[in-house]
């Protein structure tokens, strides 16, 4: 019989806010806005240049068949601008929560695994209750498991 398994649980990394950290999270926001302005300019670029292909290479006056990979080409593109417009009103509304929040405040960063090794007779849901790790400028100051 086997006695112990090795399990994963939850481990929260959890960030002291201060400004440095405000300046951080601001500037990697600030550089994702810009990536999807670019990939927004490009996209239009790229659809320009695909129907003036399928133009180009469609019979006058243009062919159903034509039209309806013209229209396709339009409706992808819509799509997905819609998708990076949804993206960037995400990051603009997480840039301004960033700006209220209060130096001092703690925030949930991101979340890990750690493995924990679980035996026969402890209670499973205090073992694999989550962790935490509190940092403040990228310095770990806490671990609580």
């Amino acid at each position: 019989m086997v006695e112990s398994i090795q399990l994963m649980r939850q481990v929260s990394v959890r960030a002291i806010v201060t400004e440095n950290f405000k300046n951080q999270v601001a500037g990697e926001i600030t550089k994702n806005l810009q990536q999807i302005d670019a990939e927004l300019q490009q996209l239009e670029f790229k659809a320009k240049r695909a129907v003036a292909d399928i133009e180009k290479r469609a019979i006058s006056p243009m062919s159903n068949d034509t039209k309806a990979q013209v229209e396709a080409i339009r409706q992808q593109v819509e799509t997905e601008k819609m998708r990076l417009a949804q993206l960037k009103e995400e990051m603009t509304g997480q840039n301004q929560a960033l700006n209220e929040l209060p130096v001092g405040s703690v925030v949930t960063q991101f979340t890990l695994e750690n493995p924990v090794e679980v035996r026969v007779g402890e209670n499973i849901f205090q073992r694999l209750e989550g962790g935490e790790i509190l940092v403040k400028d990228g310095v770990i100051q806490e671990i609580r498991l």
